[in-house]
């Protein structure tokens, strides 16, 4: 928080944290204190099977933890200030990825899907990236439901979802606005 301070006291620029889930629900009101304008949670995989296999240490946050504190946050940075990083073609299907996208978009979270991009030198450098059909089964329906809901990428005061560089998704935005 020291950070975002400084920042701020130095230059008039939009900030997105990031954080786990934290313990107590009032550090979202210190964050937002020390001048952070927007939040994001990053579940990266949205079910319990690839969360294990994917990420086991972050798994044991539960999906329904990170649910608990995006309702948290929502309540303090406001509606659509709030995002979370979805990784697809880790493993979760269209159907799972839309299913949890509808429920964060009614609690007011940004789904932000990046297809997944191996990285030479990881342990992941070999998993495949998935290809345009897969990500288009997903990004088109999920444009519909982030219009339909009024949430939009440049709406968003900062962070990752704002720019967009990660994901086509504010293209299918436009196309069903």
């Amino acid at each position: 928080m020291e950070s975002a301070l400084a920042i701020k006291a130095a230059v008039n620029l939009p900030l997105q944290g990031q954080c786990e889930p934290p313990g107590d629900a009032k550090w979202f009101t210190r964050m937002k204190e020390a001048g952070i304008d927007a939040l994001g949670m990053h579940l990266e995989a949205v079910t319990p099977e690839v969360r294990a296999r994917i990420m086991p240490g972050k798994a044991q946050v539960s999906v329904e933890q990170y649910l608990e504190a995006f309702a948290d946050a929502v309540a303090v940075f406001g509606r659509g200030q709030v995002s979370t990083y979805i990784l697809a073609g880790l493993g979760d299907t269209p159907e799972a990825i839309l299913s949890l996208s509808q429920t964060l978009i009614g609690l007011g979270v940004y789904p932000f899907v990046v297809p997944f991009v191996p990285i030479s030198g990881t342990p992941l450098e070999h998993h495949p990236a998935p290809d345009s059909r897969f990500m288009s089964s997903i990004l088109q329906p999920l444009g519909q439901m982030l219009n339909q809901a009024h949430l939009r990428s440049s709406d968003i005061k900062a962070g990752c979802g704002r720019c967009g560089a990660c994901s086509s998704l504010s293209s299918f935005e436009q196309a069903t606005a």
